[in-house]
């Protein structure tokens, strides 16, 4: 198979720009609703319907990856918004929650067909909505997004798929604590954030939309399933007690590591096995001083810039 998936942040939001950075994907799904219109007129004699006219573009898609030790620091700056970058060989990215105004993506998908031959699908203005980083036991360590976008074309050339040395975190290399303590028996661990991004801004006079923008605060959210060791977690619920989770993707030289502040929410665990009962404990991030105490994110590989 010859399908691929390659990005580049824009200068310019729905700008398209040739996409240079290329990252095994595990799947791709593209969305393009057209927005027919069609007339309800009344007409004598006639049982079919009135044709339709092109309407409102709706445009966007679903991206999973498994989550490697290069190649991820300019998708991480538009999970995100905001990234310093200090430091040489390697490099040290940090990431806050920063604005998301002029920040967009061109995105571009070749899937092959049939005949053998790799067709283009190239989104401009894109924005990330939504994504999810996290780690089971027994898997590789993912990522996936969502995203909409301002518009997308065939007509754009396939850009050549070049790849750096890429080896993706597995779950031995990952690490959860809460509390200043490792959650010693958790078995999957997924930190999520949607953005609430208002995505439907179509006016008079255009198919397409004009640019995403902020609407609503970031949510970010970590859920950690473990066995249930001890009623510690739990209590930190029940005291609605402002705590420290730290999620770490480790091999030895590359890393990511989240820092987040928040409380911790949810349910007792459940009484359904004649052993070990598991817990499901969520992290609701916030913190009263900055975005940056609620999470913050450093990355450290070989990547010059998150550009």
């Amino acid at each position: 198979m010859s399908g691929q998936l390659g990005l580049k942040s824009e200068s310019t939001w729905g700008t398209a720009v040739t996409v240079d950075t290329f990252v095994p994907v595990l799947s791709a799904k593209q969305k393009v609703e057209e927005g027919y219109i069609r007339s309800e007129g009344i007409r004598a004699g006639r049982r079919t319907r009135n044709p339709a006219t092109l309407g409102r573009r709706v445009l966007g898609g679903d991206v999973e990856l498994e989550l490697y030790n290069g190649s991820v620091a300019t998708l991480l700056k538009h999970y995100f918004g905001a990234v310093s970058t200090t430091g040489a060989g390697p490099y040290t990215h940090t990431f806050t929650p920063g604005a998301h105004l002029s920040k967009s993506l061109t995105i571009q998908t070749g899937v092959e067909d049939t005949a053998g031959t790799v067709d283009p699908f190239t989104a401009s203005g894109a924005k990330i909505e939504s994504w999810k980083i996290g780690g089971k036991v027994g898997e590789l360590a993912k990522t996936s997004f969502s995203f909409t976008a301002k518009d997308m074309t065939t007509a754009t050339a396939l850009a050549s798929a070049t790849y750096s040395t890429l080896t993706p975190f597995s779950f031995v290399q990952a690490t959860v604590t809460v509390n200043g303590s490792a959650v010693a028996s958790a078995n999957d661990v997924t930190l999520s954030c949607t953005k609430g991004l208002r995505n439907d801004r179509h006016v008079l006079g255009s198919r397409l939309i004009l640019e995403q923008r902020e609407q609503q605060k970031f949510e970010f959210m970590t859920e950690i399933v473990a066995d249930f060791d001890s009623l510690t977690l739990f209590n930190l619920a029940v005291a609605a007690t402002q705590v420290t989770s730290v999620l770490t993707f480790s091999n030895g030289t590359e890393s990511l590591t989240i820092t987040c502040s928040g409380q911790v929410v949810g349910d007792p665990p459940s009484l359904e096995n004649q052993g070990i009962e598991p817990q499901t404990i969520r992290l609701d991030h916030s913190h009263a001083s900055s975005d940056a105490s609620a999470i913050t994110a450093v990355l450290i590989d070989s990547e010059t810039s998150a550009a």
